[in-house]
């Protein structure tokens, strides 16, 4: 892959997702150091103030030249404001800064006040370059969501070795013990990933499982083989990356103390729910499977649609996202043509994980399997949608037994709240996993 291509898809990466905001006038009344510069702090709190009037051009131009076209592009700038907005609404003030020294650089972290609760930011000041920045980034941390009693749930540590892999892994249950419940194991969505699914401020599969916990469950959730472990490109398929370990998960949970062997569902998000089938079908006793934002489309189709939303989401247009259409468009014309080796690397995945979806068909293996099966959708999702997954598996499931499906007004593919144009940098953002989904989860399990 060329240098120009990883910096361009460093663009489209949620882990340098970045925000600010703020509206105090600040431009009007910046200090100095006494040596007539102006201090860290009034460069940061500027930057801040030109994000939230929607100066993104000016907010550009405060980036050293260097990391502008990475870190500081207006249309970037614009999706991480619509991230914090699109969580916490309008914006109040900047309640108050910090500033911390470290090689060749100032970090000074803003706490930020919103309509809908306080959010952190973070603000990279060059010490050599008089008020030029270097990046912005989320500083949130992480919160557990009030329907989880963390004193109603226990926490156990474990290890999966899967083909010479070792996944670090951890079962929540009730702490109250009691009579053998049912399990669940989560299943990642594509891409690299641990077993918390961090990102930023959000714990999506924390969140889903202490919030099980305390509904009397028990779960098993594990850091998936990217990056825990190396992966031949020619040996990486669905099987290898996710059908693999879910199945010595399924039966590691089974073999728990408090936890009915029997009684083990699936609950996969994204390509995971994807996979769900096909992995009761090669289990054999799975009680349920669950497909949280599952896709019905073929994977490299809906890739493209994903990056269309992110180049068109905003007022401005994003140039490094608009390069990056046009490489993955001839890529994917190769995809759909199978013109490529199990080793090439294509949108980002070797060509073997492209053959096996291409030979995996989800919906026929659900209508093969005998397990019931719940699709759940939220209507803000941009990557996976309701008009073109979630209704393809009604039309193809149809008349099938046991099968349910829902969604879910304001939720994105997180299934996090969220209002307006939903955009990926948001899931930086903190946030929590709608308590319905839990409660909706808790209740289809435990009628099963």
């Amino acid at each position: 892959m060329a240098p120009r291509r990883r910096t361009l898809l460093a663009a489209v990466s949620t882990t340098t997702a970045a925000a600010a905001a703020g509206c105090s006038d600040l431009l009007a009344n910046e200090t100095t150091d006494g040596s007539g510069q102006k201090t860290p702090t009034d460069v940061a709190t500027a930057f801040i103030d030109d994000l939230a009037n929607q100066e993104f051009e000016r907010a550009s131009k405060r980036f050293a030249e260097r990391d502008r076209t990475k870190y500081g592009d207006p249309a970037r700038l614009e999706r991480l404001w619509m991230a914090y907005t699109a969580v916490a609404g309008a914006f109040d003030g900047i309640d108050e800064t910090s500033k911390t020294a470290r090689s060749g650089v100032v970090l000074v972290d803003l706490a930020l006040s919103f309509e809908g609760g306080d959010h952190a930011c973070r603000v990279v000041v060059d010490k050599n370059k008089t008020g030029r920045l270097r990046n912005c980034g989320i500083a949130d941390e992480y919160e557990r969501p009030t329907y989880v009693d963390p004193s109603a749930v226990t926490k156990q540590d474990l290890q999966l070795e899967v083909d010479g892999c070792s996944l670090q892994g951890t079962v929540t249950s009730s702490a109250d013990g009691g009579d053998a419940v049912p399990g669940v194991v989560f299943l990642h969505d594509s891409g690299p990933s641990t077993r918390d699914t961090t990102q930023g401020g959000t714990k999506a599969f924390v969140d889903l499982a202490e919030g099980l916990a305390t509904q009397g469950l028990a779960t098993l959730r594990y850091d998936k083989r990217i990056p825990a472990c190396e992966i031949d490109p020619g040996q990486y398929t669905i099987d290898q990356v996710t059908g693999d370990d879910a199945l010595a998960a399924i039966e590691r949970l089974r073999g728990v103390d408090g936890v009915d062997g029997d009684s083990i569902v699936v609950v996969g998000h994204g390509l995971g729910g994807t996979a769900a089938p096909k992995i009761a079908a090669r289990d054999g006793n799975l009680a349920g499977i669950v497909g949280l934002a599952a896709p019905a489309r073929p994977y490299h189709e809906l890739t493209l649609a994903q990056l269309e939303h992110k180049i068109s989401v905003g007022s401005l247009e994003w140039d490094a996202l608009a390069d990056v259409y046009d490489q993955w468009a001839d890529e994917i014309d190769r995809v759909r043509a199978g013109d490529y080796e199990p080793s090439d690397t294509l949108l980002g995945k070797p060509g073997a994980f492209w053959d096996s979806l291409a030979s995996y068909d989800q919906f026929q293996t659900a209508r093969d399997v005998d397990v019931p099966l719940c699709l759940l959708q939220g209507n803000r999702d941009f990557q996976v949608t309701v008009a073109d997954d979630l209704e393809r598996w009604q039309t193809e499931l149809e008349g099938r037994s046991k099968t349910t499906f829902e969604t879910y007004d304001g939720l994105n593919h997180l299934f996090m709240p969220g209002e307006g144009p939903s955009v990926e940098f948001a899931y930086a953002v903190r946030n929590n996993v709608s308590e319905q989904v839990v409660d909706d989860l808790a209740g289809w399990i435990g009628e099963l």
